[in-house]
């Protein structure tokens, strides 16, 4: 099985395992190990058993007999697990498609060789910045970048679709720009991500070493100019039904943690079960947990958001809302916020590609002024946050209301 085609449509596709609880996409951590101390790093107990070589493959199995079509393997950094190789092949034997998270740090040649005679799809490589010194403020460790840059060579040379992921910290918001033309330069593409999630122990203290939201603002907009010729207005995006579910997380979705446990996501971690003691199809068809998260849906959101105009566009995150308050179904004040700084991007995106304006430069006067332009987004959550958002405030396509775009 090779990757899977960029131009096919599996919206259906993915709709259809959503409702048959297919678990078509897995994330599995193979190990807590990393040799990288990450300010940003989600994990936080690296002491508990690791899954064995022989237990691993076993699961493996199992996916192939519920239907998963790909694994994202992940870590810590899984080359630290000497038998890391062994597990890849197994899943390539097993015609799953196999994509890696990585710091890059162990792709050596013999490595890079391993993984292109696997043929796997898809390597992604954290860099942080073209600068070396920016880039090791994030890991800690000294010589660092060159080695992950060095890794990211020998996986193009060889053919590898190699990624570069970047997300926007306080350490490199100056500069996280840089890795869009280094990537271009040796033959990767690029991803950026301006948010931080919390850490495994739901502490979102971690997201603390996320940049400003103006500064969060900009580096959507660039993002979204990136990819859209003509930008759309927000209000052009249809709206999700409230009997919709959020996203597919722990159904056509999952995570498995090292030591075994199954989880619907990364981010939400309430488990389904323990995989050395219970089979996956059990977990995952039968469990008490799973039965229970597969109730949400967007319509448990409306007692907290039904006065929101972006509550049928709003990315709800279970995950996140259990992490924040335990309750999965009921509003985060996190994912509410990151949804108004999206909408508010949307909105910017829209000015500049109908001005025929460039993304400003961060930190630059040209960028302040464009972020002192009042969105409907920024209104919004200015109201949200005073606690004076109702029902009756939501949008209607009939109506036009004070302070708001016409539709």
């Amino acid at each position: 099985m090779g990757a899977i085609g960029e131009q096919t449509d599996w919206s259906g596709f993915l709709k259809s395992a959503i409702a048959a609880v297919i678990p078509l996409n897995m994330h599995w951590d193979l190990t807590y190990r990393c040799d990288h101390k990450c300010v940003h790093c989600y994990l936080t107990d690296r002491q508990r058993k690791e899954l064995s070589l022989e237990e691993a493959v076993g699961i493996l199995d199992q996916l192939v007999d519920a239907g998963t079509l790909s694994i994202l393997f992940s870590g810590g950094d899984l080359f630290l697990r000497p038998d890391a190789l062994d597990i890849l092949r197994a899943a390539r034997d097993r015609n799953f498609d196999v994509r890696i998270n990585t710091h890059g740090n162990f792709i050596t040649e013999e490595v890079a060789d391993a993984l292109a005679e696997m043929r796997v799809a898809r390597v992604s490589i954290s860099i942080y910045s073209e600068n070396p010194e920016v880039h090791e403020s994030v890991t800690l460790i000294e010589g660092s970048h060159a080695k992950s840059i060095a890794g990211a060579r020998r996986l193009v040379e060889r053919g590898i679709n190699v990624v570069f992921k970047t997300p926007v910290m306080v350490q490199n918001r100056s500069c996280y720009q840089t890795v869009g033309p280094l990537s271009e330069s040796l033959g990767a593409t690029w991803e950026m991500d301006a948010h931080i999630v919390p850490d495994d122990q739901s502490d979102f203290g971690l997201c603390s070493i996320g940049v400003h939201s103006s500064e969060r603002v900009l580096a959507m907009i660039g993002e979204m100019l990136k990819k859209n010729e003509t930008m759309p207005h927000w209000y052009e995006f249809g709206d999700a039904p409230p009997t919709a579910r959020t996203c597919s997380a722990g159904t056509a979705m999952g995570y498995i943690s090292p030591d075994g446990f199954l989880y619907p996501c990364l981010n939400w971690r309430d488990p389904m079960g323990d995989l050395r003691q219970h089979s996956f199809k059990t977990l995952w068809k039968e469990s008490e947990a799973a039965q229970r998260q597969r109730k949400i849906t967007r319509a448990d959101y409306l007692t907290d958001c039904d006065g929101c105009g972006f509550n049928g566009k709003c990315h709800y995150c279970p995950g996140i809302s259990h992490a924040e308050h335990g309750q999965a179904g009921r509003r985060s004040e996190y994912v509410c916020e990151r949804t108004h700084l999206t909408m508010s991007a949307f909105e910017h995106a829209k000015h500049l590609s109908d001005t025929d304006q460039v993304l400003p430069t961060p930190g630059s006067s040209e960028a302040e002024a464009l972020l002192e332009r009042s969105t409907f987004a920024d209104r919004q959550w200015s109201a949200r946050q005073a606690g004076v958002s109702r029902p009756s405030d939501r949008i209607r396509p009939s109506l036009v209301q004070i302070g708001e775009p016409k539709l």
